[in-house]
């Protein structure tokens, strides 16, 4: 191999480690951040998700839990400790990952409980945003029959 390639290389097995890296930190804030919650709720189902998000969330904020709910659809809103609505922008379309932004702009230290609406209208999508994005300990289904 010539020294170009040998430098080439070795810049990619870098890239690769500092992304590798930088992936496993994301992960583990991520995890620190749902683990100081007292309460995580993931809400899915066809219909009368984003009510059942609003309403779940209040009967934590009543029950004196600092709470963020996060609703989707087209008027997608978070919903901060004191009721407070911010839109959510997106740069494209709406993906699961969102769920994740979330988490890490609106879960700070004072946060006791979230309360998040399921985007994944595909089946994997929806397991996998419970299974690695919400981990809930509560997750309700609002209604399951053919629509959309």
């Amino acid at each position: 191999m010539d020294r170009v390639a040998v430098t080439g290389l070795a810049l990619l097995i870098a890239m690769a480690i500092a992304l590798v890296v930088y992936w496993r930190r994301a992960l583990e804030r991520h995890d620190a951040r749902l683990q100081q919650l007292a309460v995580r709720v993931h809400v899915n189902g066809i219909r009368g998700k984003s009510t059942v998000t609003r309403l779940v969330a209040g009967v934590l904020r009543e029950g004196s839990y600092v709470t963020v709910a996060k609703t989707t659809g087209s008027a997608a809103r978070v919903i901060g400790p004191a009721g407070e609505e911010s839109p959510i922008e997106r740069p494209g379309a709406a993906t699961i990952n969102e769920q994740i932004d979330v988490v890490r702009e609106h879960v700070d230290p004072r946060v006791e409980a979230l309360v998040i609406e399921c985007m994944g209208v595909n089946p994997v999508y929806q397991r996998y945003s419970q299974d690695y994005i919400v981990r809930s300990d509560v997750t309700i289904i609002t209604n399951v029959r053919e629509d959309h």
